[in-house]
């Protein structure tokens, strides 16, 4: 199953003003993002990440994209006395969705133990 605007659509709670093309446009770029990042590391067989997994980690991000966007057109879609309300709603899913891609980025990205690295050192084989 590959990340579609509707899935942004419904983990955002489907608000007001985002178009179609951003959205799709940020998915492209997420999934590259995170393709290279796969790609880069260095996985046996059995550690490479699911493909869920790279899905959820797109979701994050492109999610936590579209909230940077809604915050910055807030103003044009909501009135005054919703703006600050949203605002607030809006400042705080991005820092659940900061914390929530970056723990993504990390297991897809070999940091968390996914693999080793041997080196000498002085006083220790590292």
């Amino acid at each position: 199953m590959a990340v579609t605007t509707d899935n942004i659509r419904d983990v955002l709670n489907r608000p007001r003003g985002l178009n179609e093309g951003t959205l799709a446009e940020l998915i492209t770029i997420r999934t590259n993002e995170v393709n290279k990042v796969a790609r880069g590391t260095r996985y046996g067989v059995s550690n490479a990440p699911s493909t869920d997994l790279k899905e959820g980690a797109i979701k994050m991000l492109v999610a936590l994209d579209c909230l940077n966007i809604l915050i910055d057109t807030v103003p044009s879609y909501y009135s005054e006395d919703q703006q600050r309300v949203y605002d607030r709603r809006f400042q705080q899913q991005i820092l659940t969705f900061q914390q929530r891609a970056d723990e993504a980025m990390a297991l897809i990205s070999d940091r968390g133990d996914a693999t080793f690295a041997t080196g000498n050192s002085k006083t220790r084989l590292t």
